[in-house]
């Protein structure tokens, strides 16, 4: 399966197919490898059950309301949980239980737990006082139940939305998800509804998973999967997809940014551990990962949602190519000229040196070699292809001058070169081929004094001019 750097999915050929199959084969197998990265680990879960408890709730659900049924079970699972792990804190807001529906009160919500450890007897107190009977104000409490989860840079924070239908306040719950996802407070909601349908599903989608549950054993299921999914390690792959559509692009750094404030939240250089598999990364789950593949040009992709407590993998097209500007007599510390790289709209991506191999993305370029003269190639790097730009050695031309002056030097009829010199020796680096000197003295207020020398300039060699007066 190959992406583009847009997230698109693109068809990948037989071959293709064939040797990814094989790579996630393998995957399954190697991903215990050494790890080097910075593992994320909460120091504590906290989990928040925001329970409806409007009228609808009333409604028979079995031999019980929905509301007594999920009362019953939360309170089943939560003490289950706590017994078991002593990191894991729990809290519960309720909705539309303090005024009739016939106030149409749509700020009807209050916490009625706040987080604590060992809390599932005071959750199961504070149920049992509550009689449903409003208004449904989705969008409202969630909104609310941003101020519930203390500031913990190291706690891992989800919220449970428990609902038999729909937002019934005007509000608007999709722009309350992205609200937490902006401010990176807590998982995108987990949403288990009691018999909703699929319509009032689609509608809360946007809000986090939905999870439509028919009975009390599927709705007690449902819970065990969240909350196992919360407390479970995230783990994320970045896969770097060569121009064949395979992830063995290696040693490029990445950045991944807050999707919404732009901070970076992590910097790492691409890792492929010895059986060729990337490095699996350990990272915080809670909001919105923009990725920045720092190659030249640079790769982005947007909005990534990482699954929670399961393993993620991120694909990028990086079809790198190479390009080397061959001048097999210059050396990396002592040359006068580099290389400008400029892509189609004649941007600088990058200026290399001579005899020095760079990675670029596929595709057209510019490079303006920067001798004298400029030398200019328009090229289109191809990847798993041998990219060069032979550069010939420059020769140097030495002119010793006895009185000041105005020096112009022109190549295939174009000025490469002019300065106003003083007395003494010059010398200046050029590229092989035929040349004009144009000069006078400095002091001639005639333009007849002026004089024309041609030379020959040849790869390692001097040419000596002595301009005459």
């Amino acid at each position: 399966m190959r992406y583009r750097a847009d997230g698109i999915l693109s068809l990948p050929s037989h071959e293709m197919l064939r040797g990814l199959f094989c790579w996630l084969a393998a995957l399954w197998f190697c991903t215990a490898g050494a790890q080097t990265t910075p593992v994320y680990q909460p120091t504590v879960h906290r989990i928040l059950f925001v329970v409806d408890a409007s009228g609808s709730m009333r409604e028979k659900w079995g031999g019980k309301t929905k509301f007594e049924t999920a009362c019953e079970l939360l309170y089943k699972f939560i003490d289950s949980v706590e017994r078991k792990n002593p990191r894991v804190e729990f809290a519960v807001r309720a909705l539309g239980h303090q005024f009739h529906r016939s106030q149409q009160n749509c700020t009807d919500t209050r916490l009625l737990v706040p987080f604590a450890k060992n809390n599932s007897q005071h959750i199961r107190d504070a149920l049992s006082r509550i009689t449903p009977q409003g208004m449904t104000p989705i969008a409202y409490s969630l909104e609310q139940a941003i101020s519930d989860f203390p500031e913990d840079a190291r706690g891992l924070h989800a919220i449970v939305l428990i609902t038999d239908g729909q937002e019934n306040c005007r509000g608007e719950p999709c722009r309350i998800a992205g609200a937490f996802a902006a401010r990176r407070i807590a998982l995108r909601p987990f949403v288990v509804g009691m018999n909703i349908g699929q319509k009032f599903a689609e509608k809360l989608s946007c809000i986090g998973k939905v999870y439509d549950t028919q009975n009390d054993t599927s709705f007690y299921q449902t819970i065990g999967i969240i909350i196992r999914q919360t407390l479970h390690v995230t783990t994320t792959q970045v896969l770097l997809l060569d121009e064949a559509g395979m992830p063995t692009v290696t040693n490029v750094p990445f950045t991944l940014y807050d999707h919404h404030s732009g901070k970076p939240i992590y910097n790492f250089v691409h890792s492929l551990n010895e059986k060729g598999i990337p490095d699996t990364l350990y990272l915080d789950p809670t909001g919105l990962y923009d990725l920045e593949v720092h190659t030249m040009p640079p790769v982005r992709k947007e909005a990534i949602e990482l699954a929670v407590g399961k393993h993620n993998l991120i694909a990028v097209d990086v079809p790198l190519a190479q390009l080397t500007a061959d001048c097999p007599l210059s050396n990396f510390q002592n040359q006068d000229a580099r290389v400008v790289v400029r892509n189609e709209s004649r941007e600088i991506v990058q200026v290399q040196p001579f005899n020095v191999t760079e990675n670029y993305l596929r595709g057209a370029y510019r490079a303006e070699i920067t001798t004298t003269p400029a030398v200019v190639s328009d090229t289109t790097l191809r990847g798993f292809a041998d990219n060069r730009i032979a550069v010939p050695f420059y020769g140097t031309l030495s002119f010793n001058v006895a009185a000041p002056m105005l020096v112009s030097i022109l190549h295939q009829e174009r000025l490469v070169w002019r300065a106003a010199v003083k007395p003494g020796v010059h010398q200046i680096k050029l590229q092989p081929g035929k040349y004009r000197m144009v000069y006078k003295p400095e002091t001639s207020r005639q333009s007849a004094a002026t004089r024309t020398e041609t030379f020959t300039i040849t790869e390692s060699l001097t040419t000596t001019l002595t301009p005459k007066l």
